[in-house]
């Protein structure tokens, strides 16, 4: 494959961002001015990772991720995480305890693994231990309550929603019937309305966040509109692995996505901060965390990790992570990184600025089904379509930007609300994009193209030019 524009050199002298929350011209709210001005600088403070595969033959030799971390009662940290053994395209995951003093120097329990369940090949994934809003333990009823995604990996795409209780972490309850479908990767917090959960939608590609309520935490009211989705240069593909705290009434969220990497060659960390939970907006110097080529076992990946506020104000991010390629283990280590904190901004953070609305008329409807057939909306110099690559074969894989709810009548304006979408543009070149008549020409949606990547398959809508 030929890489022929990187979206970060294309956008690379723009200091803008874009938002997938409800914003305005004018930014974000004051209130989270702290939160998206500066850099976040986080210090990988460990030699090595923090917790490392399984001896042969134990339950998690082969693949460890998605840490869930709380601090209990007696200062000690808590680590659920999910290990398997088994090939990429055939494991099953139960649960795993490790204990540490200083969130540094984990040991795995000698009860390993603690939960499992007694439908084989039905894995525990991406657990998410029940908090108070500021991150802290919430035990109910003296027990912690656990909620976590489940699936049979290779067996069905489904991914559901369970929670268990325990009171010391080693013993736990059943996991529970579903409570909600398609649901990954949770944060969970008990808040002054109720329970809330931010999770991934993994109902189709390409992934995003959502917003839940309860009043009990078993039955949830899920968000029509999705709390955060794919809207900055970097993202490709997916956002995932949510991981919410609050600080006074701020909401904040870590979370992951492939680092504009089409063929899934990295995964980077990314911030966005809220007043309400619902309303998200993205740190504009996003990603905040990225692998580091300098330590082998986080080389390529990060992801899946869960967040501690420390006595001091610092923060203390616990994450998975994996070596380049050829992936023998999808997940390998798991590490930890903190951040002091923000300091007081010196200036507002850069207000975004709003893209113009793409021609309406007989464009291509966003997102398109099958058969649709309209103008590309945009090209090259108008920022709403990025070529990312060509492929061997001459067709090009671009990026249309698009607002993801038409406009209402009379309206002018779209704000900041856009996402996009990865396609195949069939038989064209980058040049043909800058021509004009490429760029009135019409398309018809034929089709989709796959093709390998180091992570699996990747699958895109083709369009072709119309005859």
């Amino acid at each position: 494959m030929r890489c022929l524009h990187s979206l970060r050199m294309i956008l690379a002298g723009l200091s803008v961002a874009v938002f997938s929350g409800e914003t305005s011209a004018e930014g974000p709210p004051a209130a989270l001015a702290k939160w998206l001005s500066g850099p976040q600088q986080w210090v990988k403070d460990t030699e090595g990772p923090v917790l490392s595969l399984g001896a042969p033959g134990e339950f998690d030799d082969t693949h460890i991720f998605a840490p869930g971390v709380v601090q209990d009662e007696a200062g000690q940290y808590l680590m659920f995480y999910p290990g398997s053994q088994g090939t990429p395209g055939n494991r099953w995951f139960r649960l795993g305890l490790a204990t540490s003093r200083d969130g540094r120097s984990f040991q795995k329990s000698p009860a390993n693994p603690v939960l499992g369940f007694d439908e084989e090949w039905r894995s525990i994934l991406t657990p998410a231990v029940l908090r108070n809003a500021d991150g802290t333990l919430l035990r109910e009823d003296g027990k912690i309550r656990l909620f976590f995604s489940s699936a049979r990996l290779g067996k069905s795409g489904l991914h559901t929603l369970h929670e268990s209780r325990s009171v010391d972490g080693v013993k736990w309850d059943k996991p529970s019937p579903p409570l909600l479908e398609n649901a990954y990767a949770t944060s969970v917090l008990k808040t002054d309305k109720g329970y809330e959960m931010w999770y991934t939608d993994v109902v189709r590609r390409p992934w995003l966040i959502r917003h839940a309520v309860s009043t009990d935490g078993g039955t949830w009211k899920v968000d029509e509109r999705p709390a955060v989705q794919l809207s900055q240069p970097w993202e490709g593909e997916v956002v995932l692995y949510p991981a919410v705290v609050k600080s006074g009434d701020v909401y904040l969220m870590w979370y992951g996505s492939y680092d504009n990497a089409i063929h899934r060659e990295t995964t980077a960390i990314g911030f966005a901060a809220s007043v309400d939970g619902v309303n998200w907006h993205k740190h504009p110097q996003n990603p905040v965390l990225r692998p580091d080529m300098g330590r082998e076992w986080e080389s390529n990946y990060v992801g899946s990790g869960s967040v501690v506020r420390l006595a001091d104000g610092s923060f203390r991010y616990w994450y998975a992570s994996r070596k380049a390629p050829p992936f023998n283990n999808l997940y390998f280590a798991i590490n930890t990184a903190r951040w002091a904190g923000p300091a007081e901004p010196a200036s507002a953070p850069v207000a975004p600025v709003a893209r113009s609305r793409p021609p309406i008329g007989n464009a291509l409807p966003m997102p398109p089904k099958q058969g649709d057939t309209g103008i590309i909306a945009g090209g090259p110099g108008d920022a709403w379509i990025d070529v990312l690559e060509t492929m061997d074969d001459g067709d090009l894989i671009a990026r249309v930007w698009y607002v993801p709810t038409p406009a209402r009548p009379g309206e002018e304006t779209i704000g900041e609300e856009v996402t996009f979408l990865d396609v195949c543009l069939k038989g064209l070149t980058a040049a043909d994009l800058a021509k004009k008549e490429t760029r009135t020409r019409k398309f018809v949606v034929k089709g989709t193209k796959s093709f390998r990547t180091n992570c699996g398959g990747r699958t895109v809508l083709v369009f072709e030019p119309a005859p």
